[in-house]
């Protein structure tokens, strides 16, 4: 896990003004805020996490008036800044927004006091009762003013009533609601778009936001995801990190989606990536098990295989079939073997925990299939080494279901001119190998040859290994002899 430096407290950003007086409004020292609850909403809610990290607490109900006002106060000086303002909310999330200033025309009167006092002001604006409902918590009625995506990200520009679904000209949210999402800037991760990552059970989403404040106090500026220039390889690195401190029953039901956007004044625009449970628990299951083991699965998943150097660059910077396929629930069992090198990339325990978990295969299954490569194993390694690594090279290149049945028949013959008493399979486990699994793309022949090969390569990489080289040698002098004989 990467280290984070030493982080200023929250007081040490926050300067006194006024004697520690907050700017008067009408209505901030006669109510009361009601207490903040998660909503499902993905920006709302990103708010609420800005709050509890900066506050240090860990359920919306811990939270006080005085943990509210200095989190506004931190807000408030950074958004006063250029690099915040027009730089990141105006040209990526809240374009021309009033309440943070962000408009380029307000830059005079762009202040952390007025900007904090704009804050305020819609924490605690009135709530009118005849108004409708708000459509995100449904909890406090919206508010008199319509909301446009100036104030709130990519809900429209308001002048055509038809779009929202209210019928009317802007969409029905609460001062609550839309307070929060103004904090929503602290906890993004910004790359080429916005990522928000919005996780169930809500509490999560503490952890894998942590590091956008972390990196705020360090330097002041919106955290970049460490140059990730991909979103779901950064998600990927953080739920490594992540699940190396949960157990797999914590994230039994756990939920994660990416929110990856812009919304500015050239376009809205905005990706949902939705990581599936078995995947989620898979990855931390291996990172608690078996990280280099994972580390060397991710690393096939580029098309030339990077080095120890040079996995973080390519971890940041290019896409990987390995995620790509969790993702989409293709699966990725052919990148546990390096069938170039004949050997296995993980342990067989997570090898089984993926096949289990994620792909759905029965344990019973995938327990018979390790004693066939067993016997495999036990028939093979009697054969000369030149032989072996042959009969091998007919598994590995077996593309068609007539050649996957063809290795079991040779292995069979094997069997027998070696006198090893029993045959390799009955019939009907033969049928079982061959026709059990369907033609699904997951769970077909193709995934028991890749099984097979893992069994293999994990009991006879040595010989394999040693069997190539010197297959290698051989033909190389078989190339000289041709290359003098041409000459003569």
């Amino acid at each position: 896990m990467r280290k984070i430096g030493k982080v200023k407290p929250l007081d040490e950003f926050l300067k006194d003004s006024r004697d520690g007086q907050l700017p008067s409004s009408p209505t901030t020292n006669t109510r009361n805020v009601p207490p903040f609850d998660w909503t499902g909403h993905p920006f709302v809610d990103a708010g609420l996490v800005a709050l509890l990290l900066l506050s240090g607490k860990k359920k919306p109900e811990e939270l006080s008036e005085a943990d509210i006002e200095k989190a506004v106060d931190f807000a408030s000086k950074l958004y006063a800044r250029k690099e915040w303002s027009s730089g990141y909310i105006h040209a990526m999330m809240l374009p021309n927004s009033g309440i943070l200033m962000a408009n380029p025309s307000m830059s005079k009167k762009r202040t952390p006091e007025a900007v904090k006092k704009n804050l305020l002001d819609l924490l605690y604006e009135n709530e009118d009762l005849n108004a409708p409902l708000c459509e995100i918590c449904g909890r406090r009625h919206a508010r008199n003013k319509p909301v446009y995506r100036s104030d709130f990200p990519l809900v429209g520009t308001g002048g055509v009533p038809n779009y929202f679904p209210s019928g009317k000209e802007g969409a029905n949210i609460c001062s609550h609601c839309l307070f929060l999402a103004q904090l929503m800037p602290l906890v993004a991760y910004r790359l080429s778009r916005v990522l928000v990552i919005h996780t169930h059970p809500y509490e999560l989403m503490l952890k894998f936001h942590k590091e956008a404040i972390d990196d705020i106090k360090r330097n002041e500026l919106a955290s970049t995801a460490r140059n990730f220039k991909r979103a779901e390889n950064f998600l990927f690195e953080k739920l490594v990190e992540i699940g190396t401190d949960l157990e797999t029953g914590e994230l039994e039901n756990a939920s994660i989606t990416l929110y990856y956007f812009v919304n500015n004044n050239q376009g809205q625009e905005i990706e949902l990536i939705y990581v599936p449970n078995p995947v989620i628990r898979f990855v931390a299951f291996a990172a608690r098990i078996d990280r280099m083991g994972w580390k060397n699965i991710v690393s096939m998943g580029w098309r030339k295989r990077p080095s120890e150097e040079e996995f973080e660059e390519f971890n940041k910077r290019y896409p990987n079939d390995v995620y790509a396929k969790l993702l989409s629930g293709e699966s990725i069992l052919q990148y546990f073997i390096d069938t170039q090198n004949r050997r296995v990339n993980a342990k067989w325990e997570l090898l089984l925990f993926y096949c289990s978990e994620v792909l759905g295969l029965d344990k019973d299954a995938l327990e018979f299939i390790k004693g066939v490569a067993d016997k495999i194993v036990e028939t093979v390694e009697k054969l000369p080494d030149n032989k072996l690594s042959r009969r091998i090279r007919e598994l590995e290149r077996a593309e068609r279901l007539y050649q996957f049945e063809a290795f079991f028949v040779r292995v069979e013959k094997d069997r027998q001119e070696l006198g090893i008493p029993g045959a390799l399979m009955g019939f009907d486990d033969f049928a079982r190998i061959l026709t059990s699994y369907g033609e699904d793309l997951n769970v077909s022949w193709k995934t028991v040859r890749n099984l097979l090969l893992f069994r293999i390569y994990e009991r006879l990489h040595d010989r394999l290994m040693k069997a190539s080289s010197e297959e290698a040698e051989t033909y190389e002098e078989t190339e000289e002899e041709f290359e003098e004989g041409g000459e003569e």
